[in-house]
């Protein structure tokens, strides 16, 4: 089977493109923006007051 010339620059010049082009960039799901206060405020009640073992 002949090799179509054309089609073998045409993927050789895609080949290169991609070599010097930025990475796709990834759609990632956007999560909502949370409240910082409140965040703050439960993790500082979570840790100020670590179980004590031998209690």
């Amino acid at each position: 089977m002949p090799i179509d010339p054309y089609a073998a620059l045409n993927a050789m010049l895609r080949a290169e493109a991609a070599r010097f082009a930025p990475p796709v960039r990834q759609n990632e799901p956007v999560r909502p923006a949370q409240p910082v206060a409140s965040d703050n405020h439960e993790q500082e009640q979570n840790t100020a007051a670590p179980a004590d073992p031998a209690a």
